[in-house]
């Protein structure tokens, strides 16, 4: 391969890297990703998602509007690429922006993608939401519609009686599964959890129609089911009770019975609805969920976010606290200088320090960078526990409040790490805005910002990160960075630059040396 032909490849790798490179939770910030679904395929994970785009409150279209399903993949299940899109028109028999949620599935070297759409049928029993099946030679492009029309529509289950009966919603949420022997079953249903056998074609059901309860659940089965297999044991998970918490239950069979289990997780402080996959990738368990996190989200603009799932050897999953760092990063604790078995601590909104308790999320922080200026230097502090939730402050006091995505919220929500007032070995942390005023230990415990004018106040100003191992970890070295979106990335595309910019010397060189003897020569002659 000639020179020129190398410089052509590395720009085109330079070109490929991920786009879309993310530092903690939500893994994807670029848009909004709800009801996310995973594949597992070749070494890759593909992440199947709606992509919610609401209008603002009082506006006609506040509600879940998605006129589109993304597709995004990793490979390390950190870094995600956006890599396919299916708009809801490709199901023409369909209406309205429905792009509900989906999940897709391989069989035969064919991927076969499940979706809820509204149904456009002229007929009032069939035109309530419906189940569509979209097929590919790919898990992430060249999806179509493979039925041309609904595989499940509302004429064929009996809705509950308090939904409109033009336009029911009982037929929603499908998830997929291929059990050991070949057979693969559908799950879905909100307030009604159903379930049918596909034929091998996967676009056909094999049998009738089944409705089923889980038994001993505390509350009411609402939607989302989702469907993996942990050894000898069938799981599902699925949306409890409204606003929605996750729980599960297990079978021995993919037909039940259903024993209901427990909770895997709360309800989200910023969406009413929730959504789960659960997936194995590299030996490790992973559950995908959404929230509201990003700036702007809400009921209906929700985001992806990915936890680590653990199952214990009863057969039990452990609940899951959704974080902000996600599995980037980890999270740290504030201590304080005048006592620092103390730390800095969130009590719902309001910002507290007392005795540092470790079990405790409420200690737990993701350290960012500023948010109004990302300069090294400048953080923002998000609870760990709390995705989305920024330290800020106004007139004196601080609080813990949701990203907003307005200039005024991001400055106040960013701070310069400094020298300890007290202790230069320690920090304090200076307001972004107002570099006269500083976060204190008020004498109540309750953090506060203002001028330090005395000696006891820069001690009260003073402040200790520890790392999840307990160890002091300085935000003043040139070792020590906040997370950066993007760093494994930003490596990667300078030292690529670096390398064209070498070669693209090294030729230049050669060609002049190579100009130089031509002319020598010819004067030679």
């Amino acid at each position: 391969m000639n020179k020129p032909s190398i410089l052509v490849l590395i720009l085109l790798i330079l070109f490929l890297l991920p786009t879309n490179i993310n530092a903690g939770n939500p893994v994807i910030k670029d848009r909004f990703s709800a009801d996310p679904a995973a594949l597992v395929y070749d070494g890759k994970v593909y992440l199947y998602v709606g992509r919610d785009q609401a209008g603002y409150p009082g506006q006609i279209d506040y509600f879940y509007v998605l006129k589109e399903w993304n597709v995004y993949s990793s490979s390390d299940m950190i870094n995600w690429e956006l890599e396919g899109t299916l708009p809801r028109t490709e199901f023409d028999w369909a209406r309205g922006d429905s792009a509900w949620a989906a999940q897709a599935i391989e069989r035969d070297g064919k991927f076969y993608w499940y979706v809820t759409v509204l149904n456009d049928d002229p007929d009032p029993e069939k035109n309530g939401y419906a189940i569509g099946v979209a097929v590919s030679d790919y898990p992430a492009v060249g999806f179509q519609d493979a039925i041309g029309g609904p595989l499940i529509s509302s004429d064929m289950t009996d809705a509950p009686d308090f939904m409109d009966p033009n336009q029911t919603w009982d037929n929603i949420d499908p998830t997929v599964f291929i059990d050991e022997d070949g057979q693969a079953y559908l799950y879905w249903g909100n307030t009604h959890l159903y379930y049918a056998k596909l034929k091998d074609n996967m676009i056909e059901l094999d049998g009738k129609i089944h409705q089923i309860t889980i038994e001993n659940m505390p509350g009411t089965f609402t939607e989302a089911p989702y469907l993996h297999q942990y050894g000898d044991t069938y799981y599902l998970s699925f949306a409890m009770n409204f606003p929605e918490i996750t729980a599960y239950a297990t079978s021995q069979s993919l037909e039940g019975p259903w024993e209901y289990q427990g909770i895997l997780l709360d309800r989200m402080d910023d969406s009413e609805t929730s959504h789960q996959a659960i997936i194995e990738f590299e030996g490790e368990w992973y559950i995908l969920y959404h929230t509201g996190a990003l700036p702007g989200g809400g009921n209906f603009n929700r985001s992806t976010s990915i936890e680590k799932l653990h199952h214990n050897e009863d057969g039990t999953i452990d609940k899951i606290i959704p974080t902000a760092s996600g599995l980037a990063f980890d999270s740290y604790t504030i201590h304080s200088y005048g006592n620092n078995e103390h730390a800095v601590r969130h009590l719902s909104d309001a910002i507290r320090i007392g005795p540092f308790q470790e079990s405790h999320y409420d200690y737990k922080w993701h350290i960012v960078p500023g948010l109004a200026n990302n300069e090294d230097g400048y953080i923002s502090i998000q609870g760990e526990n709390k995705p989305g939730y920024y330290l800020r402050h106004g007139n004196d006091f601080t609080s813990l409040q949701k990203h907003d995505g307005t200039e005024g919220f991001m400055d106040a929500a960013t701070f310069k790490v400094v020298k300890g007032l007290a202790n230069e070995e320690w920090v304090s942390f200076q307001s972004y805005s107002n570099e006269e005023f500083y976060l204190f230990q008020h004498e109540n415990n309750t953090m506060r910002i203002g001028k330090i004018e005395s000696e006891d106040k820069r001690e009260f100003a003073t402040f200790q990160i520890r790392d999840i191992e307990g160890q002091p970890f300085s935000l003043l070295t040139e070792e020590s960075k906040v997370s950066k979106e993007g760093n494994v990335n930003y490596i990667l595309f300078i030292a690529i630059s670096l390398l064209v910019t070498v070669s693209f010397a090294i030729i230049a060189r050669k060609r002049i040396v190579k100009n130089k003897k031509v002319i020598e020569n010819q004067q030679v002659k």
